[in-house]
């Protein structure tokens, strides 16, 4: 017969070992409702999330394995879990219709038309081998093959910044694809299969394989090349620093201009672009760029009113915002994911000082511009609204509420901390106006 204070020691260490689940140095992360959503949405790595219960001893058993996992995939894919016995974190299982522990569901790079990824039930083997082998299956191929002649072309095809792989082998390798799915939406990325020695010399290249990544989409002259060792974190760094994270000259204080703001209109895709595209690409902060949707019919004198009250509420918006160190987090410290080691942390040798994170404009509704703003980020009817977009990281978020400086400033710093944003679908480009049209004669 086994002793009481056998069992007792047993049931002690059992609940040693679910308290402890994924904590510390664990390569598993915890989510929750807060950080959930925003997660998923900025990679498109196989990402398995377990649901689980920590008293429950099938997930006990699981725990090494699914550890072991994640660690074998390393850069490939990603592994997070949710505790489905802590109250908030209910709500999300039940999303999910979680009805037994554990539960693993695994989202691929496929999206739902709001953005969100699709989930499917994982039905193979509860080990190791058979979770990570899965994973490398479901790694999607973004990729996009390049003959040297189309390089060019590539580069400034779009305004995303770019990354290129020079090889000789047919296919790039998990290691590639691996680093195309964490920067989808937000780089570009290409391979050239034995590319001719002019693009070589062209690119300084004088080994294969290389890497060069293109952080200028205006112009392919402007090109970096990889030194580092072929191990995805620090390639991932790399390409972060030098494609998103890019940081201005520095400019002595003497040199250095105050930022001029102002509440600014959009009408054509050169407005956004001086408003909120180069002034994110260029700020040492993440820039946040709030824009204002309001029906503006100026022969009557009540829309003249109702525009002048909205762009005196964005004004104080703008005149209200909150500084911000660059390097300061832009987002809860959740534990949630592996940005932070692919980020860095580089604010111990920062001397800039505090700047303005936020750019303020407003579009008019009735016109194209405004027609294809609402229709981008798929705003609703009801005016006046508005949207928080953020550049560099490809996202957005609607506003809803009362049109007042308290509840759009509370807003915009939530917007720029991340939640409630969203993945941009397609680029951030609007016709605008239209010229004029002449009559047939």
């Amino acid at each position: 017969m086994v002793s009481i204070r056998v069992l007792v020691l047993a049931a002690v260490a059992a609940a040693g070992r679910a308290a402890g689940m994924f904590d510390g140095d664990s390569a598993v992360r915890q989510l929750t409702p807060t950080n959930f959503d925003l997660v998923l949405e900025r990679t498109s790595q196989p990402t398995f999330v377990k649901f689980y219960a920590p008293w429950c001893g099938h997930c006990q058993t699981l725990e090494p394995e699914y550890e072991r996992a994640a660690t074998r995939t390393h850069g490939v894919a990603k592994f997070y879990a949710v505790n489905c016995d802590v109250e908030s974190n209910r709500g999300l299982c039940a999303r999910y219709n979680v009805q037994g522990f554990p539960t693993l569901k695994v989202f691929t790079e496929k999206r739902t038309k709001r953005g969100s990824r699709r989930a499917v039930d994982y039905q193979g083997a509860r080990k190791a081998s058979a979770m990570a082998k899965y994973a490398r299956s479901m790694l999607p191929s973004l990729s996009t093959k390049l003959s040297a002649d189309g390089l060019d072309t590539f580069v400034t095809g779009t305004q995303l910044p770019k990354a290129v792989l020079l090889t000789e082998r047919s296919k790039p390798g998990d290691l590639w694809r691996g680093v195309a799915a964490h920067f989808d939406r937000k780089v570009q990325l290409a391979h050239i299969v034995n590319p001719d020695s002019a693009t070589l010399e062209r690119l300084g290249v004088d080994k294969l394989p290389a890497i060069v990544v293109f952080p200028e989409h205006t112009d392919p002259s402007v090109a970096e090349l990889y030194t580092g060792e072929s191990k995805y974190l620090p390639l991932a760094k790399f390409i972060h620093a030098t494609a998103i994270a890019r940081k201005p000259v520095r400019q002595s204080k003497a040199q250095t201009n105050p930022v001029a703001l102002d509440v600014q209109q959009i009408e054509t895709q050169a407005d956004l672009e001086r408003v909120c595209i180069s002034p994110a690409r260029n700020s040492p902060v993440p820039i946040l760029c709030v824009i204002g949707i309001v029906a503006l019919e100026p022969e009557f004198e009540e829309s003249r009113a109702e525009h002048a009250q909205v762009v005196t509420v964005l004004e104080s918006v703008l005149s209200g915002q909150r500084l911000r160190s660059p390097h300061a987090p832009t987002q809860p410290n959740s534990n949630s994911d592996d940005y932070d080691e692919v980020e860095g942390d580089s604010s111990a040798d920062d001397t800039s000082e505090p700047s303005p994170p936020l750019r303020v404009a407003w579009v008019n509704a009735l016109s194209a511009a405004g027609q294809q703003v609402r229709a981008m980020f798929g705003l609703s009817d009801d005016l006046p609204t508005a949207v928080a977009v953020s550049p560099r990281k490809h996202a957005a978020a609607p506003y809803h509420g009362a049109f007042t400086r308290a509840n759009m400033l509370d807003w915009a710093d939530q917007c720029y901390e991340g939640r409630g944003m969203r993945r941009i679908a397609g680029e951030l480009i609007i016709s605008g106006k239209q010229e004029a049209g002449h009559d047939e004669l």
